[in-house]
């Protein structure tokens, strides 16, 4: 999306400049003046300045989970109240406190004002609103259930929100415990280890094998600092950005997908996903294929991607998503089970919704788990490690009082 800067003097008589992203000049000129502001001067900016801008501001199109939550509950609860959408977007300009916010609802509330319908001016932010928040709002409005549409996506979000911080404690936990193990056993080794060896050499005496590996090791941290640290930031910066691109993520999701309890959180979660975008669509008149199509853009997941895209296919053959689902080995045996007997009995969006709750549930059991199993790791592996070049450290000590007896 382009970037303007603008000038232009606002109600108090006074000047002031800004930079923002919006579609078009038209667009810049609806939110000015639903700011109250008359424009004086608008240009596009320049590459070097837009850059800069999106550096230090972030991109102005996307929000945050939380403000999107908080934005839609509060317009369901005017809306739902007898307020007209305009007047109720207007009243949200002033009480969002999120700057980028506030700018995409000013130019959304012109917008409407101007005739347009609400997910079309909310189409104007592909990375504010996602697909499945377009394609609900759509239907609200076609069938007249604005309102109810906007509670409906409160608490998907809810729920997909706690699900993603759940399953990000989960994968986040482990790789922290192993850098604080990492840490404590390298500052032993360059800085408390050199201190031994300076008492230990002191003695004259003969050291043991352990001793001589732990000092040797200690050594070559010492000598060669820079160079790791330097081969580790590289390295590490080198995998974070592989693993943040298509092909990276889809590595990194299939091996976490095989992990022997990760994968099981990162199945169930994943399938609870699906299960409550299928069924938040499907129970507000979306049909199958679109459906399928958003869980697809929504489910974040590269394995499971694969899977919903084979879904689709069978899907349009005229197969039934529970035979569908029961062949591709992704989903758990009491999910096909219950997908079956939605289907069977015409409740499918209830029954996904049912799915869904079971399986956020088993993830946050499973999360638990996960944590309890991780601490007497710790103890036992990073406990192990620091008491191993400890005992080989005091060997001599201990040597050496036993001779002096």
């Amino acid at each position: 999306m382009p970037q303007y800067e603008y000038q232009g003097v606002n109600k108090s008589g006074e000047r002031v400049t800004g930079m923002i992203d919006v579609p078009n000049e038209g667009e810049l000129r609806m939110y000015l003046r639903g700011q109250g502001i008359r424009p004086v001067r608008i240009s596009k900016a320049s590459l070097m300045k837009a850059d800069l801008g999106s550096m230090i501001r972030g991109s102005s199109q996307s929000i945050s989970p939380l403000t999107l939550i908080t934005f839609t509950r509060q317009l369901h609860v005017l809306i739902s109240s007898g307020v007209p959408l305009v007047q109720g977007l207007d009243a949200l300009v002033e009480q969002t406190a999120d700057s980028n916010m506030k700018n995409i609802i000013s130019v959304i509330k012109e917008r409407v004002s101007q005739g347009s319908f609400f997910w079309e001016a909310l189409a104007q932010y592909p990375k504010a609103f996602p697909k499945i928040y377009l394609s609900l709002v759509r239907a609200g409005e076609a069938s007249g259930a604005l309102e109810v549409m906007l509670k409906r996506l409160s608490r998907y979000m809810e729920d997909a929100e706690r699900l993603r911080k759940l399953v990000k404690s989960a994968m986040i936990y482990p790789i922290a415990v192993i850098a604080v193990g990492v840490i404590v056993i390298a500052v032993m080794l360059t800085m408390v280890i050199p201190k031994f060896e300076t008492i230990l050499t002191q003695s004259g005496q003969e050291l043991p094998a352990p001793t001589k590996f732990v000092i040797s090791l200690s050594h070559f941290m010492v000598d060669n600092i820079l160079s790791i640290l330097v081969v580790t930031g590289i390295g590490g910066f080198l995998a974070l950005k592989f693993f943040k691109s298509p092909e990276g993520k889809a590595v990194l999701d299939r091996l976490f997908f095989k992990a022997p309890l990760l994968g099981t959180i990162m199945q169930k979660s994943g399938v609870a996903r699906f299960s409550r975008t299928m069924g938040t669509l499907l129970a507000s008149g979306v049909n199958m294929i679109d459906s399928i199509d958003i869980c697809r853009e929504t489910i974040n997941n590269v394995v499971l991607e694969d899977a919903t895209a084979k879904i689709r296919e069978e899907v349009e053959t005229g197969k039934t998503l529970g035979q569908v689902v029961s062949k591709i080995g992704v989903f758990p045996p009491m999910a096909m089970q219950m997908i079956s007997i939605g289907e069977n009995t015409g409740n499918l969006d209830r029954m996904l919704e049912r799915v869904a709750d079971f399986y956020e549930s088993e993830v946050e059991t499973l999360v638990g788990g996960l944590t309890k199993l991780i601490e007497p790791f710790v103890l036992v592996v990073l406990g192990g490690a620091v008491g191993g070049i400890m005992i080989a450290m005091y060997l001599p000590i201990f040597k050496l009082a036993g001779g002096g007896n």
